[in-house]
């Protein structure tokens, strides 16, 4: 570093501190300037010999950086190969929390929960176990007490036990709506939460466990497990942001889990007029006069397939279709461009006839003026085709040797074979008298429905391609459940009690909102399941004398770290400068 003396056109002398270091690329000298000291004339009052004074002051400035630059110098001492590994010894670290640690403290989750333990007399630390639930699902899901024993393989520590863990399982049922309540409001100041439209949608979980209990009920289940289940409605905002979700009984129809939800959204979250976007297991008469009587809307999609003649005829009436652009999306969206595929539409607004609950607990048909919207996707046709054609092909396996096959997993197929029969007893299909043939008829009944879908509405006045546009974002949640059910491995369940199952829920909730998070602040550049590999490989190994190598670098990480204002991207690191990295992932 080196005072410069500059002279100006206006005669006066400008003085600077410069720093000169070689460009990497180039490998040319260039300068850099550190501090402009301002004209020499305003220091003469003050020092004698002004440039003298500042010369030194850069001579000084520069033994400081050498010195600085020394500390980051790492020295390992010597290796020998003699060196033995102990039993049990693990050299990598979890680095990967400290982008969701950014997001948990910028909810301010830690917060929330250390406010809730001053009022309690426990000596562990309630906001250690909840990050270390919380981190360890993303990072390396499995069951509690395996998320324990993995405790010592993050590159921080927690304050808790495994015993702890399950003590504050309880406490965490018992803050759950509070919570929930408190992650809304930061997600609506921190993110300017969209929840105009919202989708909602539930799935199911199911347990290790053969008999069921008050809870734990046995239920449809798309796996066929014929396990005990719980069932969870979740709902999300414009965004794709988690906003809250609830547990039923594994019995609940899901079309029972809406309003209870619903209700207690409006009372608590004060989200204003809703439009609620859901498919069709949630289109009961009850729940469009539960969100009419809210004066809230709905958008729902309808069955064709069984639907009254009347709309049969309607959807299969080539009048009146219009074709429609913009509404497809895909990921080769030049592809789309070049030979867009066909997608057509047309509406009407039609007295519907919905069973609705009467005080009497009687259910009566009462007509309801909504907006019907059909559509014929050609995408989704062929999407359709293929798929029987896979169960058409195993129909033949199972015409040509029935009993090599059982119910369960002939299921699809079976619609599609006449003569044949189930055996009670055993689940084995079985010939009859009759040859089995192909039921070509059901083949050609099914054809005809390809591609084509419905939608009801009540936003009467809300253009078409918008309504579509929006039933068409119900997608996002089923990849919620996806992320949750295969990424985070959120089941099977692996905890019994109540409680304890409302707070396994809780803690794979905030994980997903943090996930989600975080793909918004990249703004869609990366997937929430991307994000996971990417934070799952990030780890630091340890080599020797107290350094620290991390192991992975990604497009994934290098935009986390950019967008958090997180250093990732160092090849070693000291012990001490992980621990400055952890307590920057706590500051907002």
């Amino acid at each position: 570093m080196y005072l410069k003396v500059t002279k100006q056109k206006n005669g006066r002398v400008n003085l600077s501190l410069v720093h000169g270091y070689r460009d990497p690329e180039t490998k040319k000298v260039r300068q850099r300037v550190i501090e402009n000291l301002g004209y020499l004339d305003e220091y003469e009052h003050l020092y004698d010999d002004p440039v003298a004074h500042f010369r030194e002051v850069a001579k000084q400035r520069t033994l400081e950086l050498k010195r600085e630059n020394e500390k980051k110098e790492i020295h390992l001492g010597s290796i020998s190969t003699d060196e033995l590994m102990e039993a049990n010894e693990s050299a990598l670290k979890h680095l990967g929390f400290m982008p969701l640690s950014k997001i948990y403290h910028e909810l301010k989750i830690n917060q929330f929960l250390i406010n809730r333990q001053r009022n309690l007399s426990i000596k562990y630390s309630l906001n250690d176990v909840m990050q270390l639930l919380i981190y360890a699902r993303i990072l390396c899901p499995g069951s509690k007490r395996a998320n324990f024993a993995e405790k010592e393989n993050f590159a921080t520590s927690f304050n808790c036990d495994l015993h702890d863990g399950y003590r504050a399982l309880s406490l965490f049922a018992k803050l759950k709506e509070d919570l929930l309540v408190h992650l809304h409001e930061q997600v609506r100041i921190n993110y300017k939460r969209k929840a105009n439209v919202v989708f909602y949608d539930v799935t199911n979980y199911y347990f290790q466990i053969d008999k069921d209990d008050n809870f734990r009920k046995k239920g449809f289940c798309k796996d066929n497990t014929r396990k005990p289940l719980v069932q969870m409605g979740l709902l999300l905002d414009e965004n794709a942001i988690p906003i809250t979700y609830r547990l039923f009984e594994g019995n609940t129809h899901d079309s029972q889990t809406m309003m209870p939800l619903l209700q207690k959204v409006r009372q608590e979250y004060g989200l204003g007029r809703i439009i609620t976007v859901a498919d069709k297991a949630l289109n009961s008469g009850d729940n469009v006069a539960f969100l009419m009587s809210k004066k809230d809307g709905f958008i729902f999609s309808q069955k064709i397939r069984g639907a009254s003649q009347e709309l049969q005829d309607f959807v299969f009436d080539g009048s009146d279709y219009q074709n429609v652009r913009g509404i497809i999306k895909s990921i080769d969206d030049a592809a789309l461009e070049e030979d867009p595929p066909v997608f057509k539409m047309k509406s009407r607004i039609h007295p519907q006839q919905f069973l609705i609950t009467h005080g009497d607990d009687v259910k009566r048909k009462i007509p309801i003026d909504v907006k019907q919207i059909v559509c014929y996707n050609e995408q989704y046709a062929k999407r359709q085709k293929h798929k029987r054609e896979e169960v058409i092909e195993k129909a033949y396996k199972i015409i040509a040797n029935p009993s090599r096959y059982k119910k369960n997993e002939a299921s699809g197929a079976l619609r599609y074979v006449k003569n044949i029969e189930i055996d009670s007893k055993t689940g084995v299909c079985v010939k009859t008298k009759n040859i089995p043939f192909l039921n070509e008829a059901q083949v050609v009944e099914d054809e005809k429905y390809d591609g084509y879908y419905s939608i009801i509405t009540s936003e009467i006045n809300m253009p078409d391609s918008e309504v579509v546009k929006a039933y068409h974002g119900l997608w996002e949640i089923e990849r919620s459940f996806r992320i949750t059910k295969t990424d985070l491995e959120t089941r099977p369940v692996n905890v019994s009690l109540k409680d304890h199952i409302e707070a396994h829920f809780l803690t794979c909730f905030i994980a997903l909102l943090i996930l989600r998070l975080l793909d918004k602040k990249l703004a869609g550049k990366h997937s929430p399941e991307k994000i996971i590999k990417s934070l799952r490989k990030y780890q630091a190994c340890f080599v020797k004398d107290n350094v620290f190598r991390l192991t992975h670098y990604d497009e994934v990480v290098d935009d986390l770290g950019k967008i958090l204002k997180l250093p990732l991207n160092s090849r070693f690191m000291t012990k001490g400068d992980i621990s400055q990295l952890v307590a920057d992932s706590k500051k907002k």
